[in-house]
């Protein structure tokens, strides 16, 4: 193929040496996936080529409807159409190859109605970071892409500020300067206006686009784009691996990640730190073909062998990656430990945080919450059923709900999901592991958290503890599980930073004026709401937090731990003497049976009472059906049950089950079970190889403990895309740009872990690690970190009895 060659590939997208052209392959446009996008010398530059239209209305145009998309070949042509349901507009996007260029043709069904449609223009939007520095030149006007957006305001027919295009001209050069990033557009028979639209809206891109012809169907915005190609460029290998290191028993493999069609050259190396002889080989090789995944070819370079204790670095093809620890220590100091020494911390609502003369935020939403109103679709997928299920009216405040859980995570809501699996996940890794480290001063009653500082009791207590307050809000308030609290207005939800401003932390009297204040009540209605609607998934997932939180708080916080036991045997029982009840709201669990069996097992490990027994053994169909799911928790209930015939049921299926992971774990070189949707899966795979280490050890016969191992080594760094450890601070290459409440600061908390790669369809693997606006790579959450701290944990105790 010549580098001004293209072709249309078997995932009809256009293709030449150097760029991708993607063709509306992906939906999701709030998260800059979608419509055209451009992958230009590795990096995916440009997205959301797309028509956008303001109504005369005044009303928002949703979502685009993209059909199926036509490929002609004999022209190396792609065809789009594009459906606006709710104007009924209909329109096609074409891609066509020209030499070195693509034309980009938007054609309308019909002209657009005037009288419908005030406002239309094509748009692309160009990654920022990709073009901070570059230089453009359009229309006579030449400049530099800002860090800052800095163009000045003018004020439309409304009164609205909007910002001052760029430039604007028929011919956009943009940073004719770097071989790597040059790209020329030019507008056929239209303008092109350059704007910068971050100004009051951080996350967004530099935008290209062009105002629709009046009047015009065909060609109503045609464009010219040539993207510069680097004679023979090839990308540069990645060579993927874990951060931290390794222990000397476990398997080790660099993968290293290839342009596609390579042709196999080339050796790898390992390089031991000497500390009188500098970096000395201990062992190369020819890489061992894995074969494609996705658009690269991956290849296998195995040191298992090197057990000698030290650092060493993986070198191939002019790339390093190093230092790493081989050593049998090498997870047990500084990899899980500023998860739960700082990320913990700093996310903890309802409180102040402090880190020596550092305030991360102060004591925030202490008015928390009223109760949401019924019926009621809200943002974030929260919702509230037809009913309240409590004896409180809409917008009356509910008492209990402002003690306790963590902001999950730059969103600042408190999703009771969320917060029932990172507290069940901690109550398991200390039942299991015993972690006792303290170095977090915990004053509830004070509102006071001062990392850093040992208290006397077990961090890792204290966090649970603060999860328990949290979950069992609503059962002292209401006797059921609430499904979460979120910002009840749109301007304190998406306010970033200065938490404890979010509310003026007064709780709502509607008997006051709006700005009228006595005590510790207000007539201002900035509270969260709480939505509270009963969901018999949701119940059963706190229950199971509840029994396993109990057990290991016992001889800490007695009557708390009293309290969970209590609260799970009633909600137990009530779901058992009541049919199930639905209502969808966000983090609330689907299949109330799966929910059942965790909640019943771990009921049963914390009481070993009959009841419960019995009643496990009748859900054995269940157990079977969705042993994937929930065979990690009945392994640790089976000794409690006392029942061969059970016993052996569950361990056939779990070697069907073994053996079906094995044929998925070997369809990627990561041996992790890679099924993204949007969001990577970083947040995925840890929870799975929780449930992994108890199978590991229940049957070690039926799963290996490098299934549990591979995932660890994803998350530290041996994943697709690039080398990063998702977790922040966290081996020598980590995510400095990432976000939990630190959203918008361009920073990072240490040991929060992100989601990771993300999969631009149809074969793009992402990790964008100097941005942090894309929350389905770069966002933290709370379950994820307690997985992770888990799995670590695991791993240490997997490689060293």
């Amino acid at each position: 193929m010549s580098e001004a060659s293209w072709s249309v590939n078997e995932q009809e997208y256009l293709e030449s040496p150097a760029v991708s052209v993607l063709a509306f392959h992906n939906s999701y446009p709030q998260g800059r996936q979608g419509g055209v996008e451009i992958i230009h010398h590795g990096e995916r530059v440009a997205t959301c080529g797309d028509l956008h239209l303001s109504l005369v209305s005044g009303g928002r145009v949703g979502r685009s409807k993209v059909g199926e998309r036509r490929v002609k070949a004999e022209s190396t042509e792609v065809q789009v159409p594009v459906t606006k349901e709710e104007i009924g507009l209909s329109y096609t996007v074409k891609l066509r190859a020209e030499g070195e260029s693509v034309r980009l043709t938007l054609d309308l069904r019909e002209p657009l109605d005037p009288a419908v449609v005030s406002a239309a223009e094509f748009c692309l939007e160009f990654f920022p970071p990709a073009y901070f520095g570059k230089t453009f030149h359009l229309g006579g006007v030449s400049g530099v892409f800002p860090r800052e957006p800095n163009r000045p305001l003018v004020r439309d027919a409304q009164g609205r500020g909007q910002v001052q295009p760029m430039a604007g001209g028929p011919r956009l050069v943009i940073a004719a300067e770097d071989p790597a990033r040059q790209m020329l557009i030019e507008g056929v028979g239209c303008d092109i206006e350059l704007i910068d639209a971050r100004k009051g809206n951080e996350q967004a891109w530099f935008t290209v686009r062009s105002v629709v012809r009046p009047n015009a169907a065909d060609a109503a915005v045609e464009w010219l784009i040539t993207p510069h190609r680097v004679p023979g460029w090839q990308r540069d290998p990645v060579i993927c691996v874990s951060q931290v290191g390794y222990h000397p028993d476990q398997f080790k493999r660099a993968l290293i990640e290839l342009y596609p069609g390579w042709n196999g050259a080339g050796e790898a190396a390992l390089l031991r730190v000497d500390p009188d002889g500098g970096l000395v080989e201990v062992h190369s090789a020819p890489l061992e073909r894995w074969g494609k995944f996705l658009r690269y070819e991956y290849g296998v370079f195995d040191f298992t062998d090197v057990r000698e204790p030290g650092l060493y670095f993986v070198q191939y093809g002019g790339q390093s990656a190093g230092p790493f620890r081989v050593h049998a220590d090498v997870y047990r100091e500084g990899v899980w430990q500023p998860t739960l020494h700082s990320f913990f911390p700093v996310q903890m609502c309802h409180a102040q945080v402090w880190d020596g003369g550092r305030c991360w935020h102060g004591a925030c939403h202490l008015d928390d919450a009223l109760q949401a109103p019924a019926p009621h679709e809200h943002f974030d997928g929260y919702g509230q059923g037809p009913t309240t299920d409590t004896p409180y009216e809409a917008h009356q405040h509910i008492p209990h709900l402002d003690r306790g859980g963590w902001h999950d995570a730059g969103d600042t809501d408190l999703a009771a999901g969320s917060q029932a699996q990172t507290t069940h996940v901690l109550a398991l890794a200390r039942e299991e592991f015993g972690v006792d480290t303290d170095e977090t001063t915990v004053r509830s009653d004070e509102r006071l958290i001062v990392m850093h500082e040992p208290d006397g009791t077990p961090d890792i207590i204290e966090q649970i503890a603060y999860g328990v307050e949290c979950l069992l809000g609503g059962y002292r308030a209401a006797g059921h599980s609430f499904s979460g609290i979120i910002g009840g207005i749109a301007k304190t939800y998406y306010q970033r930073g200065a938490l404890s401003t979010m509310t003026d932390n007064l709780i709502y009297d509607p008997s006051l004026d709006p700005q009228e204040r006595t005590g510790e009540r207000s007539g201002k209605m900035d509270d969260r709401w709480a939505f509270t609607s009963r969901d018999t998934s949701g119940e059963y997932k706190v229950i199971a937090a509840l029994s396993a939180a109990g057990r290991v708080l016992k001889g800490h916080e007695d009557t708390l731990a009293e309290e969970c036991l209590e609260t799970a045997t009633k909600a137990w029982d009530y779901e058992q003497s009541h049919p199930p009840v639905s209502q969808h709201s966000a983090y609330v669990p689907r299949n109330p049976e799966v929910q059942e069996v965790l909640a019943t097992a771990e009921l049963l490990v914390s009481t070993d009472e009959k009841r419960y027994r019995d009643r496990l053994v009748e859900l054995l169909p269940t157990v079977k059906a969705n042993v994937r799911r929930v065979g990690w928790a009945v392994v640790r209930a089976l000794p409690h049950v006392g029942d061969d015939g059970f016993a052996d049921a569950v361990r056939e299926a779990l070697a069907e089950y073994g053996r079906l992971l094995a044929d998925e774990l070997a369809k990627n070189p990561f041996a992790v079970a890679w099924r993204p949707h949007i969001w990577g899966i970083g947040w995925n795979i840890p929870e799975f190889a929780v449930g992994q280490y108890y199978l590991v050890r229940a049957c070690p016969d039926l799963f290996d403990r490098e299934t549990v191992l591979s995932v660890l080594n994803y998350v530290l760094g041996c994943h697709p895309g690039n080398n990063v450890s998702l977790v922040s601070a966290v081996g020598v290459r980590s995510l400095t740009v990432a976000f939990g409440i630190n959203r918008s600061d361009w920073s990072y908390i240490p040991g929060g872990m992100a989601s990771g790669t993300a999969l631009i369809r149809p074969d793009f693997p992402e990790l964008k690690d100097d941005f942090p606006f894309l929350w389905q790579q770069s966002e933290y959450v709370m379950p994820g970190a307690a997985t992770y701290i888990f799995c670590v944990l695991a791993a240490d105790a997997l490689l060293n009895e």
